[in-house]
Parts: structure tokens; sequence; C-alpha cells
């Protein structure tokens, strides 16, 4: 009797682990069978640009955003960010909390709406105001992630080049919650998985007693009237200057003279705050894309130019 009794006791919590075990290897078993555990690696055209997935709408939702931006100040326009992971990535990402080599995630930018019957109250994300991505891909970059832009307002492209290492990569290495990933603002990604984020609020930030430099340049900026025309058509002043058009954020703006510029980064606000007249063309409007000038411009502050570099 005593023999069967340690017998059993030694076979139900076997039975137990089975039991519990089996939803898991029945979820993988049903994944490697459809294919959908497997990871696509991004694809690049012959000039090694990235290519946008033709189905990335098609991707596993991960988390989305209202007026998210990493800097400080008051936000007059906000958009929507919705955040989609191509689905074998996602897959290996729940069974191993972990991002895998080839890993892709796209950030779907949409402008504001409201007053659209039958809604009375609240908003709702409308017009796709820009399309960006990031990649895992070890193969291709010594740091492993790479950050794209495709685009927006003026149309998404099919290809884009990555942006420079300071634009993304680097804000991302040191503020990112896992992997160069920002997964603090994915708790639906991250509870999926059962992954536990050592998340800091805003506050936490140790206080080292030292003021906060701020150039004289920046000050200046920061002292102008708010921009009533949005200048460049809303392209990075920072980028067209290295001869790329890419659409700004709307939460990442810099105003000056009158003007209110965006950017694709924090970064580039920045660059841009401490040598507006690097970037601004002398009549302050963008050759690559013209629009009207305030309408206190005179004649002679109407000629259009092209920004030095273009």
């Amino acid at each position: 009797m005593k023999t069967i009794l340690r017998r059993t006791s030694l076979v139900l919590p076997l039975i137990a682990i089975v039991v519990l075990a089996a939803p898991y290897f029945g979820r993988a078993q049903s994944r490697e069978a459809s294919g959908s555990s497997r990871v696509s690696m991004p694809s690049y055209d012959e000039q090694g640009q990235l290519l946008l997935p033709g189905d990335y709408r098609q991707w596993i939702f991960v988390g989305s955003s209202l007026g998210l931006s990493y800097s400080e100040g008051v936000q007059t326009h906000e958009m929507f960010h919705e955040t989609l992971m191509e689905p074998g990535a996602y897959h290996h990402f729940v069974d191993t909390g972990e991002f895998a080599d080839g890993t892709q995630l796209v950030l779907i930018l949409h402008g504001t709406a409201e007053g659209v019957l039958p809604g009375r109250r609240g908003r709702f994300a409308n017009e796709i105001h820009g399309v960006e991505m990031a990649v895992k891909d070890f193969g291709r970059f010594e740091e492993g992630w790479a950050y794209y832009g495709f685009g927006g307002m003026q149309g998404i492209r099919t290809t884009a080049e990555a942006f420079p290492k300071g634009s993304c990569h680097d804000c991302h290495a040191e503020h990112a919650a896992l992997d160069n990933v920002f997964a603090q603002f994915y708790p639906m990604l991250t509870e999926a998985a059962g992954v536990q984020l050592a998340v800091r609020h805003v506050g936490d930030e140790p206080d080292t007693g030292a003021p906060v430099e701020i150039s004289e340049a920046e000050s200046s900026a920061e002292m102008d009237l708010p921009g009533e025309v949005l200048a460049c058509a809303g392209l990075d002043p920072v980028m067209l200057i290295e001869g790329r058009e890419e659409m700004g954020k709307a939460e990442i703006v810099q105003d000056h003279k009158g003007w209110r510029y965006q950017f694709a980064s924090e970064p580039n606000r920045v660059a841009f705050a401490a040598d507006p007249d690097r970037y601004v063309p002398r009549n302050e409007v963008c050759g690559v894309m013209p629009h009207p000038p305030p309408l206190r411009a005179t004649a002679s502050e109407t000629t259009t130019t092209t920004p030095a570099g273009r």
C-alpha cells in the first residue's frame, strides 16, 4: 500500500505539469503547422533600402498611444500611434520573452478627427500622417536594430533608407525597457509573454543638482511667438539639408520666427534649436515644398530658394 501511495504522489504532480503545459504546446504545434511561428526576415532592394512589407496592415496589434512625445512642452497637435508586429516575431516573443533576429515592428501615425455622426464627443484616428518601421537584423547592422521612415501625408513610399544611428537608435538604446524596444509602452505585448518590466515614471529621474544648460540659440528660439504657419509642409528641415524628404511628427516641433517646424526625431529638433540658421532657408520657405509665406512677409521675402545641400 505504501508503494502505491508513493507512486501516486509522484504521478499526480507529473499529470498536473502535463495538463498545465498542454495549452502552450498545443499553441506552439498549431503555429508550427500553420507556419506562423517562423520569423519573416526584413527584405531589402539592391541599394540596401528596406522594403515596406505589403501585408503590414495585417500584422498583430501590440499597442497604441495618443500624443506620446519624448520632449516636454505644450502640444498643439496630437496623433494616434498604432504599433503592429510581424506575426512570426510576435509569436516568438510571446513564447520566449525575447525579440528574435528578424523582428519587424511598424508604427502607423494617424491624425485625429472628431464631429462625425453619430459621435458627439471624443476623437478617432483619421488620415495617415506617417509610417515607420523598426527592424532587428544583426546580419546587416552591427548594433542589431535600425529605424526607417516611409513618409506619410505626401504619400507612403515602398522603400526607405535607415535613419542615421544618432536619430533613433541611440535614444532607443538609452531609454527602451527591453532590447531597444519601448516595451514600457506595450503592456498588451509584455503581458501576453508574461514579461515583467521595471517601469520608471516622470519624476523618478535622479536629481543631480546641476542646472540644465540651454544654448543661447535654443533659448531665443523658445522665446519666439508660437508658429502659425507650418514650415516646409511638415517636412523635417534637418533631414532636408541632408538631402532626404521625411515627414516630421506633429508632436516634435519647434517654433521659429512665426513658423512651426516639425521633426522626425527629438535629436533633430535639438540640432535645429541650437543652430536654426543652418537649417532655415534665407526666406524661411522650403524650395522643395513651396507654400504661401506668413501674411506679414514682404515681396522680397517670398522668393523661393533651395536650401544648401539640395
